[in-house]
């Protein structure tokens, strides 16, 4: 975390008590989703081992996503991952 230099003076960005965790779910969605759609573009002006190395990091992005998406969803993430793999979370 960012510590101010006078810890009385408020942080440019700081967590705000109250927030619902829906909404601090959406907005991490988006947050995601827009790493997600930059990091493709970036990816097209990467050379060969960049790229590889910079998939690895999108995917994670990606994955983080679904994760959170599913929570929106009301489904348990690991439900979510195995349906979309193709497996049946339960058997």
């Amino acid at each position: 975390p960012v510590i101010p230099e006078a810890p009385y003076k408020p942080t440019l960005f700081a967590i705000q008590p109250g927030v619902r965790a829906q909404d601090a779910l959406v907005y991490v969605s988006n947050l995601l989703e827009t790493a997600e759609l930059n990091g493709d573009e970036i990816s097209l002006h990467t050379n060969p081992v960049e790229r590889a190395l910079f998939w690895g990091m999108l995917h994670s992005v990606e994955v983080a996503r679904a994760v959170v998406d599913a929570l929106l969803e009301g489904a348990s993430p690991s439900h979510q991952l195995s349906s979309a793999s193709g497996n049946p979370a339960n058997g």
